[in-house]
């Protein structure tokens, strides 16, 4: 269990029964191989995660989408819509030259 106390103006984080200083500066920072990691809700709500992976054309996407998505958000629903059927079109296009295939040998 965790609590905070006041000695003066100064916060102190008791854990485990020790009075640890705190300060309101302190960040943690994790790093993990994992591509997708998985945290509670409750810690997840308070952290930020940065997918250093991302090149610099994939960020140029990412950031344009929320631009588009707070300006016109119906450009950026149908340019989802379009990506789904665009994506379900590559399926059944592979299933069609797969059956083709098939029949041909």
């Amino acid at each position: 269990s965790r609590s905070f106390s006041f000695q003066g103006r100064q916060p102190f984080l008791t854990i485990s029964g020790e009075e640890i200083e705190y300060d309101n500066n302190f960040r943690l920072v994790l790093q993990t191989r994992l591509s997708n990691p998985h945290f509670l809700p409750e810690v997840l709500a308070q952290c930020t995660l940065i997918n250093f992976i991302v090149t610099e054309s994939g960020l140029e996407d990412q950031l344009l989408a929320q631009v588009v998505k707070a300006e016109k958000p119906e450009l950026e629903t149908q340019k989802q819509e379009l990506q789904l059927a665009f994506n379900r079109y590559k399926i059944e296009l592979l299933e069609l030259e797969n059956t083709l295939l098939e029949k041909l040998s």
